[in-house]
């Protein structure tokens, strides 16, 4: 669906590469683009989706949590 509804490297993990393996292995399964939502506090997140690409393009609410979320997007080249 070109969704991405959650990608997480466990701590041990972290600062390895193991993220930006995912994202790409992710870019590679939707090459039309990639939606997710990540929360507003999130700065660590939000940095981490911006430089593999990724624009905040909409706010919204985790209608789980409540929680204030940025609706992020990656396109590829060429697409709106």
């Amino acid at each position: 669906t070109g969704y991405l509804d959650q990608i997480a490297a466990g701590v041990g993990f972290q600062g390895r590469g193991v993220a930006s393996e995912l994202i790409e292995a992710a870019k590679s399964a939707s090459p039309h683009g990639i939606d997710l939502h990540v929360n507003q506090d999130n700065a660590r997140a939000i940095r981490f989706y911006e430089k593999h690409g990724f624009s905040i393009c909409g706010v919204d609410v985790n209608e789980r949590s409540g929680a204030p979320v940025y609706h992020m997007r990656w396109l590829t080249v060429g697409r709106a």
